[in-house]
């Protein structure tokens, strides 16, 4: 019986290493302006945020999303986080026939920066995007 404890602690470690592999690694610093050059070329046209003025018809509303999250505290870092998970492994919606966004619209740095400027100006139509890369810190 002191194999089954084992066996179970042995199977949690190889759930949580195979979960882990293919994930993106955390986001710690972007260029939000070329971010925003890069939302408004791709995104914009699926997805609302004001501070790029676009106002895309099929993605979620980035504002609308973003927003009670910001007001309600969270940090920079955890909202880039999501939004470069989210570029990664989109939510396609196969079961309402939308098609969703394509995995890995941006690849690398350049989806980090579009994470950051997202994570820095989503329900805030006058953001003031700093020049350079910034960090997001952890």
């Amino acid at each position: 019986m002191r194999l089954r404890p084992i066996l179970i602690t042995v199977l949690s470690l190889t759930a949580l290493i195979v979960a882990g592999c293919g994930a993106v690694a955390r986001v710690t610093e972007g260029n939000p302006s070329r971010g925003k050059t890069l939302f408004v070329a791709k995104c914009g046209a699926c997805h609302i945020l004001a501070n790029a003025k676009t106002q895309g018809t099929t993605g979620p509303n980035l504002d609308d999303a973003f927003g009670p999250v910001k007001e309600q505290g969270f940090h920079m870092s955890t909202i880039t986080d999501v939004v470069r998970g989210q570029i990664a492994y989109p939510d396609t919606k196969p079961s309402t026939g939308v098609p969703g966004m394509l995995p890995n619209l941006y690849h690398g740095q350049d989806a980090r920066d579009v994470a950051v400027y997202v994570a820095l100006c989503a329900n805030d139509p006058n953001c003031k995007i700093p020049p350079g890369t910034i960090s997001v810190g952890h």
